[in-house]
Formats: structure tokens, C-alpha cells, sequence
């Protein structure tokens, strides 16, 4: 087996039994909003997840986790016989990733620090775990879309395969015939 089938693997074991320590973990309780006193359209959180030490560290591994299997997911799409080709691609998928990992560390301690401290930070009108969220997290997928169409035909589906596939096609309909 693939060694990143391994890993892929035994990542989802450990995500998997963390998914079991968040189930079996206490429920936070009135974790709905209340009115903000100087904003009446902005609501603040009531007891969070992060207002508990296990479930806020829980939650933030469970959100680390979802990105891996993200990662995950496209490495194993983009294993290639070519190892030039494959080290470029991984080059370009880590870069997105280690992004993605990033953002969503500034996104979550700008939350925490939020919830710790009441204090309303906005940026560009936002206020910042949001900011991050649409201004750090949009961005990203554009990173790793421009690179999947433009080197599609060198990294992805290449000549070789396509002559490769109409092999197959033409073997299939002569043995149908």
C-alpha cells in the first residue's frame, strides 16, 4: 500500500477517536447569543466552546483535522508516476495547505482572544475572527484553483493519459463488438 494511504489512514483513526473524545466531552452550556449593548443588530456569544479548556482545544484539533483530510484528499489525487511532476504538485498543494493552516490560526486565536477578553476588534468593518474567515479563507482555494487549470494539462490529465485512455476505449469497443 501507498505510504500515503498509511498516513491518510492513521490520521483518520486519530481523527476519528477525537471525534469520540468531543462526543463523550460536557456540553457547554447557553451558548446562544445576547444583544450587544452599544450594537443592537450584533448578537455576542454566549458560553462557548472555548470557554473550556478540553473543548476548546478539542474543537480547535477537530478544525485542524478537517483541513488534513482536505489535504490529504488532494495529495492523493495528485499522485503521480512522474516524480518531477509529483514534487511540483505537492510543492504547490503544501504551499495552499500550510495557508489554510495559517489563516485558520490567526482566524481562531483572534476568536479565542475575543471571547477572553469581550473587546469587539474590527477590521475593514469586520469583526477580526470573521475578517479572517472571509478575507483569509477566500483567498486560498483561488491559490490552489489557479494552479490546478493552468498546469491541468501538464500535472493532471496529460497527453499521455489521454492517449492512454482512448487505448482503452478503443480496446473496450472492439471487445463489446
Amino acid at each position: 500500500m501507498d505510504k500515503i494511504f498509511k498516513l491518510f489512514f492513521g490520521f483518520l483513526l486519530v481523527f476519528g477517536l477525537l471525534i469520540v473524545a468531543l462526543w463523550t466531552s460536557e456540553v457547554p452550556q447557553n451558548v446562544t447569543g445576547s444583544t450587544d449593548t452599544a450594537h443592537q443588530t450584533l448578537l455576542h456569544s454566549g458560553q462557548t466552546v472555548a470557554t473550556t479548556s478540553a473543548t476548546k482545544w478539542l474543537s480547535y484539533f477537530f478544525g485542524m483535522g478537517i483541513i488534513g483530510i482536505f489535504g490529504f484528499v488532494i495529495f492523493v489525487g495528485g499522485r503521480k508516476k512522474d516524480q518531477a511532476i509529483r514534487k511540483k504538485m505537492y510543492r504547490i498543494l503544501g504551499i495552499g495547505l500550510l495557508f489554510y493552516f495559517i489563516v485558520y490560526n490567526g482566524m481562531v486565536n483572534s476568536w479565542w482572544t475575543y471571547v477572553e477578553t469581550n473587546s469587539m476588534d474590527y477590521f475593514m468593518g469586520l469583526p477580526k475572527p470573521t475578517a479572517w474567515m472571509i478575507f483569509g479563507m477566500m483567498f486560498i482555494p483561488f491559490f490552489i484553483s489557479f494552479f490546478y487549470i493552468t498546469k491541468f494539462e501538464d500535472w493532471v490529465y496529460t497527453k499521455e493519459d489521454e492517449q492512454r485512455f482512448a487505448e482503452i476505449m478503443a480496446n473496450r469497443k472492439k471487445r463489446d463488438k
